[in-house]
């Protein structure tokens, strides 16, 4: 039996023969998930501005840019979302919410401390010189946006309108500014205007002692007292600007001029140039 002669298609292929080569890539069975970038959720900002307008914010905002800790930012009002029903909070590469101290903590275990290098003494003022700042500078701060009128209206209730419908956008900002009116009262049963600010320059004054002509307040290396600091004075010159409202707590801070040019350092470096929220 003769074979027959190869068909014209028989032909073709044997002139463009097909050869198998072995697998360059098998898949897993079970790739894994891709990596989340975290996210830190914090109060929004006012218009044109790069950090929240919430100075515990703006400290965790510090911390983890001073850390070198890899995150985006994103705006969030709604602190009950928060585990600890404030901002900000962290939402972390395995998804898990994190806040407070716990976020602290994340940066600890990925990055590393900021004071690991740091003597006994220097941890000791590090210490003092943040409850100092968190204790007068916060009292100060709070009176200077919620307890005065004309910066309540001019600065506050403007940044809440538009992040709740009527009549939310007036009831919120009044229940927040009495929450924070009973703190303030919780710790000084009357509310006097000059002891108030006096207790700030006296801090304000220290603090420029102790930075003097540093680059941080330890040195060439940023701290955790540096991102407290950073967040009051950033705020207090940023946000009290304004030529229409009560700004005798941003005069104060301008008298140090190494407190202004430390901040806008800190600001130019790592706040700048960032893409931001």
């Amino acid at each position: 039996m003769t074979t027959p002669p190869p068909t014209p298609y028989q032909r073709f292929l044997k002139a463009f023969p097909l050869k198998t080569f072995p697998p360059t890539f098998v898949p897993p069975d079970h790739p894994p998930a891709p990596e989340k970038t975290p996210i830190l959720y914090v109060f929004p900002r006012r218009k044109q501005h790069v950090t929240s307008l919430d100075v515990e914010c703006v400290k965790y905002q510090a911390l983890l840019a001073f850390s070198n800790y890899h995150h985006v930012t994103r705006e969030c009002h709604q602190s009950d979302v928060s585990p600890s029903g404030h901002l900000p909070f962290l939402v972390d590469s395995e998804g898990k919410v994190l806040a407070g101290r716990e976020i602290v903590e994340e940066v600890l275990a990925k990055m590393g401390s900021l004071e690991s290098k740091l003597s006994d003494v220097d941890l000791a003022d590090l210490k003092a010189f943040s409850a100092m700042t968190d204790s007068k500078l916060k009292f100060a701060l709070l009176y200077a946006l919620w307890y005065d009128d004309r910066n309540y209206f001019e600065l506050i209730v403007p940044v809440y309108e538009p992040l709740y419908p009527w009549p939310l956008n007036l009831i919120i900002p009044r229940l927040q500014r009495s929450k924070n009116l009973a703190w303030m009262l919780s710790r000084k049963a009357v509310l006097r205007r000059d002891e108030i600010l006096e207790d700030a320059r006296t801090t304000l004054s220290a603090l420029s002692s102790r930075l003097g002509g540093q680059s941080y307040f330890f040195g060439s290396k940023a701290s955790s007292l540096d991102a407290i600091v950073f967040a009051y004075l950033h705020i207090i010159l940023s946000v009290l600007a304004s030529p229409a409202i009560d700004n005798e707590l941003r005069d104060i801070v301008l008298k140090h001029d190494n407190l202004v040019a430390y901040a806008r350092r800190i600001f130019n470096t790592y706040f700048a140039s960032s893409p931001g929220f």
